[in-house]
């Protein structure tokens, strides 16, 4: 099914971050199923399964990803908590426990 179905919008901002995943080392496929776009993308990883990402034209993400088996509890929490702070904007902690974030003192102490 052809692309121009779609909104030229929806179109060009589908394939600007296809050209970005590419630029980055993700090769990206931008696909049209009846005017509905998807971006998926998957990136070989040697002795493991691959990262793949779908992107919606709606705005829905996936990222997948393979920890090594053996991975360290503590690796894969780093990893999670970083990707997890790169999509929020915020620092993982203040996400896992926001009423920290807003937490005060109580009076007289510290």
């Amino acid at each position: 099914m052809s692309r121009r179905a779609s909104d030229p919008d929806t179109v060009a901002r589908m394939d600007a971050i296809a050209a970005g995943l590419a630029a980055a080392g993700l090769p990206a496929r931008v696909h049209d199923t009846a005017g509905v776009l998807d971006l998926t993308a998957r990136l070989e990883q040697p002795g493991g399964k691959p990262v793949e990402v779908i992107v919606d034209d709606d705005g829905y993400t996936q990222v997948s990803y393979w920890n090594r088996p053996g991975a360290a509890p503590a690796q894969i929490t780093a990893t999670l908590t970083a990707v997890l702070a790169a999509i929020s904007g915020a620092p993982a902690a203040e996400r896992a426990y926001p009423e920290a974030a807003t937490a005060r003192p109580a009076p007289g102490a510290g």
